[in-house]
């Protein structure tokens, strides 16, 4: 009820005379269409993913921990991704909010904005982290006091907490990267740079517990950020030049 609520207000919205650009019916092309698309399926896929390692990553834990430990440690892990959804989703606001920044200028064959903008972006999401990362520790067990009060899982659910935001300010560049060719439609960058990060999360969360156990399992994403942000970082360095360079330079 409330996207739909939402979708009509925005809707409503465009199709007013209150935007400077008005919204209105037209025959669509196969072009734009499948620009669109592309553009969609990158995010739409990361997501689908998330959720897929979120499953996966419960199943190992009751599989590894066993009748003991499996409700245990899923219970700690309901938590754990409860306060990482804290730094995910405004993470993700930053950097796919200003997409359209580095898109337009991009689009505009702007190259010094793109760059000046894509700096301002990167310091946004990596201050965020750094933030963010600082409150996992101070701030940690009061919040997870919100949802369990029992010692041995609040212990528990901190020391993941700690383990699974370790890597959270090259998370910050990851994101800021990824999105940022995102926004310039350069999908054939993001995609796969999105991939090779859950990849490398599927092969440790399988990995780990079968050489530590299950604990070990909340390793895997301080491992996939670190390495997947080491990719991206290698592969914007190597490619953003020349492709900014493509397009014509203006001031």
């Amino acid at each position: 009820l409330s996207q739909m609520a939402a979708s009509l207000y925005v809707l409503r919205l465009l199709t007013s005379g209150k935007t400077p650009v008005r919204l209105r019916l037209k025959r669509p092309d196969a072009d734009s269409i499948g620009r669109i698309l592309l553009l969609g399926i990158s995010p739409f896929l990361i997501i689908a993913l998330d959720q897929v390692m979120l499953i996966s990553m419960n199943a190992l834990l009751q599989r590894c921990g066993g009748p003991s430990e499996g409700d245990f440690y899923i219970t700690c892990n309901t938590i754990v991704q409860s306060f990482m959804l804290l730094i995910t989703m405004p993470l993700g606001g930053i950097s796919g909010g200003t997409q359209s920044i580095l898109g337009y200028n991009f689009g505009a064959g702007k190259p010094k904005r793109v760059l000046h903008a894509q700096r301002w972006i990167i310091a946004l999401c990596v201050g965020f982290t750094a933030v963010m990362f600082l409150f996992a520790r101070i701030a940690g067990p009061g919040f997870i006091r919100l949802f369990q009060r029992d010692p041995a899982v609040v212990q528990t659910t901190y020391w993941a907490i700690c383990i699974e935001t370790l890597a959270i300010l090259p998370l910050g560049l990851q994101y800021a990267l990824v999105d940022g060719f995102t926004g310039m439609g350069q999908v054939q960058y993001a995609m796969p740079l999105s991939f090779w990060r859950k990849g490398v999360y599927f092969a440790a969360l399988f990995l780990l517990p079968a050489l530590f156990g299950a604990k070990a399992i909340f390793c895997a994403e301080p491992i996939c950020d670190l390495l997947g942000t080491m990719v991206s970082i290698t592969v914007w360095l190597r490619c953003i030049g020349p492709l900014l360079h493509k397009r014509p330079g203006r001031a």
